[in-house]
């Protein structure tokens, strides 16, 4: 069927969907609804859009600057798909406390990144920031994923928008990628166009006239390094010309597989799987067995997907992690930086 008439059908579901999110908006705009106002600095790092932005290499970023700042940072977040309910200590700032079933796979993937910072993983953002305080004297809050989370007040409000999507096409779930209207932007105080650095000027200016205050950055990715699962480095070299079979299951998968398109390589195959899929040792062993039908000697794939491998698959030497880092320019930390008072000033 084809896919433009398919869209059309989702336009009912589409309004029902911004029906629903406007009228809870309101709700919380009119105050009938109440935010819960934190003790300590609140920082929300969210999306508009469903996935695909960047995110958790931005909130590994952001943390990674305050920390150096003398905060003390704790990072809440849902963590999706995880084998748990209720809230999980996935670090105390020490020591990663829980495993990547327990936490979710990006949870657990800033754990193994971070240092000195705690991660609780709790649907509930105001019981997990109220850990964070009380348990652990935490002063900053990041809030993952959290722009629509409004229960939770904050003291700043980061969306993340990926400059390959054009703001004037997109619609609402499930026609489109909005979680909501672009009028939520009011709400926002900074849009990081990320996975690129340079802001688009055509989407500058859309989203400016939803909210004229919105401060613009951009924040670009870069590979940090290719390794396998022991985490020994690969020199790009070595993989030049290669056929290579790289695969994922990320939100936007188109991004993956254009940074993977940097390497030097021969002919890469690509497969997909759907976000934050657990891969099974039957996975690995079609996706080895086609790498090796299409003459790869190695398979790819993102830090993401290598916590949802199996920790024991053959040939697991054969698979490779593209490490990729987001990077914060100076104007986006100065502006960050201006919107916080100074750590001393927040004592936990």
């Amino acid at each position: 069927m084809n896919l433009n008439f398919m869209k059309w059908l989702m336009y009912p579901a589409a309004w029902l969907y911004g029906l629903i999110t406007r009228l809870r908006n309101l709700l919380y705009d009119r105050r009938i609804f109440a935010s819960v106002k934190m003790p300590v600095l609140v920082i929300a790092v969210g999306n508009i859009t469903a996935g695909g932005t960047g995110k958790t290499p931005f909130v590994i970023a952001l943390a990674e600057f305050l920390t150096g700042k003398g905060f003390r940072i704790a990072i809440i977040t849902r963590g999706y798909h995880r084998q748990t309910k209720g809230q999980v200590i996935v670090a105390d700032g020490q020591q990663i406390l829980a495993t990547s079933q327990q936490a979710g796979d990006e949870p657990y993937m800033m754990a193994q990144k971070l240092s000195g910072v705690v991660i609780i993983a709790d649907a509930d953002r105001v019981a997990a920031a109220q850990t964070a305080v009380d348990r652990f004297a935490c002063n900053l809050i990041i809030a993952d994923d959290a722009f629509q989370h409004r229960r939770i007040d904050r003291d700043l409000d980061i969306v993340l928008w990926d400059r390959q999507a054009a703001p004037k096409d997109e619609a609402l779930l499930p026609a489109g990628r909005l979680r909501e209207s672009l009028c939520g932007l009011q709400r926002a105080d900074f849009v990081v166009f990320t996975k690129s650095d340079e802001i688009p000027a055509d989407q500058q200016a859309c989203l400016q006239s939803v909210n004229p205050h919105l401060k613009f950055f951009a924040a670009p990715l870069a590979i940090t390094a290719v390794c396998d699962r022991s985490g020994r480095a690969v020199a790009p070299a070595d993989l030049a010309l290669l056929n290579v079979l790289a695969f994922c299951g990320l939100g936007n998968h188109m991004q993956f597989e254009a940074t993977v398109r940097q390497l030097n390589l021969n002919l890469v195959t690509f497969r997909r799987f759907s976000d934050h899929h657990k891969y099974t040792e039957s996975d690995l062993r079609h996706l080895v067995d086609e790498a090796r039908q299409m003459q790869c000697p190695f398979l790819i794939t993102t830090e993401k997907d290598a916590v949802n491998l199996p920790k024991t698959v053959q040939e697991s030497d054969k698979i490779l992690i593209l490490k990729i880092e987001l990077k914060l320019d100076e104007k986006l930390k100065a502006a960050v930086l201006e919107n916080v008072p100074p750590s001393s000033d927040f004592i936990a």
